[in-house]
């Protein structure tokens, strides 16, 4: 099973909002990384947002499927949002963010915004990994 997972899959350090070409993949995980918070906020908000092309520079739209995110209904803006109220005093939180991009085009952005409640400018730097999972040929 390691063996086949290992060639089935593609990974990759993902920043946010960076096109994705998801040729050949029907599904992936975007993993968020957010590090401990300057500021002392008491509450913390990730939204992430899903938009779609037929063209890896093209004029990117909010996604039709508006069940991209796996037991998530995106709204209106292609949006799911996540309250992290513990990551506003430790940080690190990592969460994992199960994709079906069936419904997709071939060119997807996903932008992921961190927000903040309470606290002096709060801020803090988060970090994406993306996987990219059950491909049409394999090995990948």
């Amino acid at each position: 099973m390691k063996r086949e997972l290992i060639e089935n899959v593609k990974v990759q350090p993902y920043t946010s909002a960076a096109v994705i070409d998801r040729a050949g993949f029907l599904s992936g995980i975007l993993a968020v990384n957010i590090a401990a918070p300057t500021g002392s906020p008491t509450a913390a908000k990730l939204t992430v947002k899903f938009t779609e092309c037929d063209t890896s520079n093209g004029s990117f739209a909010v996604v039709n499927d508006k069940h991209v995110v796996v037991d998530e209904v995106l709204n209106a803006s292609g949006e799911v949002e996540y309250e992290v109220d513990e990551t506003a005093t430790t940080g690190g939180l990592v969460s994992n963010i199960d994709l079906d991009l069936v419904g997709c085009k071939q060119y997807v952005k996903i932008t992921c915004t961190v927000s903040f409640t309470g606290g002096t400018s709060p801020a803090a730097t988060s970090t994406y990994a993306l996987a990219l999972g059950d491909p049409a040929v394999a090995p990948v």
